[in-house]
């Protein structure tokens, strides 16, 4: 086994370096494992061709699922994970949105929206939010919906990106479902693995995939380390499971297998199971008048009707 570490941490996304951050802060030594390398920044994050067209920066590791047919979920792995390539909108749940839904038998949550309130702040501090004034051309959509539906209204959108960010045209216009070259973009890397540089009591391992979790010599109802698809071990007083809602649950699920637990934990059948994907609908149009804003992504279209539902521009020109 390689050195002992207080906590290791799968994943170098949202989750991790969260997790990462915090855990530094009160002394812990921690190792941060990520399977992905950091991205490059030669600009070619931001080429429409090779991010949309050729996939260069997306995983074809195939899966198979319940039914035994292959499928491909094109993961991204790479420091920072999923941040580096998400549309830097960075909304809050609403206070009703804790609440019961009766029309849809929806309990409420078990705790409320101020018990959250503190965690939306410092995360908005650390991720450096901001709002940006609405563009012409979205300003125009927003004021024809309220002429023919006055219950339609526009909300600032808070965005993680560089106040200077206008001045960099081409980061401007690639910034939704593209990974900044020049950090412009609050992603985790940029914002919270970065303000780790100098702690000692972290280390990045990148390059190296966890194929196992390691049980414990007294009792396999601990883990005690991981392995690496290299082999490399580590050992560690707590693992904390933070590569994503596909790679977590499957770690986790083979662990219990492997170990027989899954014979023991009636809450085993529930192990990735339950598995939400992020849905959306685009609407394309066409307009004889020129586009002329720059982010685009300036503000939340909104309506009474639809409490649970918001309608934003895609962010940059391609």
């Amino acid at each position: 086994m390689n050195d002992h570490y207080d906590v290791i941490i799968i994943g170098s996304g949202a989750g991790g370096s969260a997790a990462a951050y915090h855990l530094t802060q009160t002394g812990k030594r921690v190792l941060l494992l990520e399977k992905g390398l950091p991205l490059p920044r030669d600009g070619s994050t931001l080429d429409p061709d090779a991010v949309l067209k050729r996939g260069i920066f997306l995983n074809d590791e195939p899966w198979v699922d319940g039914r035994g047919r292959t499928t491909v979920p094109e993961e991204h792995f790479n420091v920072g994970g999923k941040t580096k390539w998400y549309g830097a909108a960075l909304l809050r749940y609403g206070a009703h949105e804790f609440e019961a839904e009766s029309a849809h038998r929806c309990l409420p949550w078990p705790i409320a929206y101020d018990d959250l309130a503190p965690y939306y702040d410092e995360a908005e501090r650390l991720l450096d939010l901001r709002q940006f004034p609405i563009e012409p051309n979205l300003q125009a959509i927003a004021e024809g919906l309220a002429r023919k539906d006055p219950k339609w209204r526009r909300k600032p959108m808070p965005i993680g990106l560089a106040r200077d960010i206008a001045e960099h045209r081409r980061e401007a216009q690639h910034f939704d479902g593209f990974a900044s070259a020049g950090g412009f973009k609050s992603d985790a890397e940029q914002c919270l693995l970065g303000r780790l540089r100098n702690k000692p009591n972290l280390v990045l391992e990148t390059g190296r995939a966890v194929q196992a979790l390691l049980p414990s010599r007294e009792s396999p109802s601990r883990i005690a380390g991981v392995v690496c698809e290299d082999g490399t071990r580590y050992e560690g007083d707590a693992v904390f499971l933070a590569c994503g809602a596909l790679h977590s649950p499957r770690l986790l699920q083979t662990y219990l297998e492997t170990t027989g637990l899954h014979n023991q934990l009636a809450s085993y059948r529930h192990v990735g199971r339950h598995y939400k994907a992020h849905l959306l609908s685009l609407v394309i149009a066409f307009s004889w008048r020129p586009v002329t804003d720059l982010l685009c992504k300036t503000a939340l279209l909104l309506h009474e009707s639809f409490p649970h539902s918001s309608v934003q521009a895609i962010g940059g020109r391609r």
